[in-house]
């Protein structure tokens, strides 16, 4: 982390700690009680001691609290300190702790901190779920956690017609679609499915909408083609204007297949789905009742439907009818 990230994030405690102004050299140093750490002159004696230092680390995120668990790192953070009260000290002596604009974006994000505390303890801390509620989310939802149809699909994919003619021929005629696909890739022809250099040829399992439209007739010549049998045909198919060229030969095929609650990456989906279905229904209840209680009111027909059109500006050249004759 730079030290200039640093400064701006230790600048940042005592100035939330002290809102709306900032914070005041010397009003929270002097006479501070504790192991005097460090000390300098300004306006005073001004002094930082180590029980401020900890608090203050306390504070912090654990990973960046892990930067300052040895000495080495205290004593960053001791300097970083220094020269953080250094710098606050100096801005009021310039009265920047009355600046406008610095004060709005403290009020600001006071506001945002106030708005953040509150609805974690009307919302958050009331988001309490047991595993009906997942189980019951699930239950509801099953479509979304089913993994569909698939193939799998040794492919060679080109761009050029007759190159694939030609290809085509000679795994017709016995050669080893997965050793023509091997070839095809050492000397960088493959596109699209199949063309993984990894795997030459090879497709992995997809379903029917894991290309783009355009592949439709493709893939229905995929799903429908027997097991180990070469297409009769070289597929072609135009995407988005590029024609491509596939020779195919379906490997495995594996049905719908309903994933299991129980399955980790169904269950945390299902988790986290879960709980922001439920928070927004507490956020919503509650802001419901706040409004109940305030008597909202609200004037729809008072916000114009479109935006006010600017007037028309006079010419500045008079018409036929006001220039004068001579």
């Amino acid at each position: 982390m730079s030290k200039i990230r640093c400064l701006s994030i230790i600048l940042l405690l005592p100035v939330l700690a002290t809102v709306p102004f900032l914070y005041s050299c010397g009003d929270k140093a002097i006479g501070a009680d504790g192991t005097v750490i460090a000390e300098f002159e300004w306006d005073g004696k001004q002094r930082i001691t180590l029980e401020e230092m900890m608090q203050e680390i306390s504070e912090l995120p654990e990973y960046k609290q892990r930067q300052y668990k040895d000495k080495v790192g205290l004593e960053e953070y001791m300097l970083l300190m220094a020269e953080s009260r250094l710098i606050l000290c100096l801005a009021k002596d310039m009265k920047l702790n009355e600046d406008d604009e610095i004060l709005k974006k403290v009020r600001d994000y006071l506001q945002d901190l106030m708005i953040d505390k509150i609805t974690e303890q009307e919302v958050d801390n009331k988001l309490v779920l047991e595993e009906t509620d997942y189980q019951e989310y699930y239950d509801k939802h099953k479509e979304d956690y089913v993994r569909p149809a698939q193939v799998r699909l040794m492919c060679i994919t080109l761009q050029d017609k007759e190159r694939s003619d030609e290809v085509f021929a000679e795994i017709k005629a016995g050669k080893d679609i997965a050793v023509a696909a091997q070839e095809l890739s050492d000397r960088g022809e493959l596109v699209g499915p199949g063309s993984n250099p990894a795997a030459p040829g090879d497709t992995d399992f997809i379903s029917k909408n894991s290309y783009p439209v355009g592949t439709e007739p493709f893939m229905d010549a995929a799903f429908n083609a027997e097991l180990e049998t070469l297409h009769p045909s070289v597929m072609e198919v135009e995407v988005q204007g590029e024609k491509y060229f596939m020779i195919f030969v379906k490997k495995e095929a594996r049905d719908a297949f309903q994933r299991p609650f129980d399955e980790p990456d169904v269950r945390k989906s299902v988790i986290r789905k879960t709980e922001s279905e439920h928070r927004e229904n507490l956020m919503n209840e509650w802001l419901m009742r706040l409004r109940e209680r305030a008597e909202v009111k609200t004037f729809i027909e008072r916000i114009p439907d479109d935006k006010p059109t600017e007037p028309e500006q006079e010419s500045e050249t008079p018409s036929e009818e006001t220039v004068p004759e001579e």
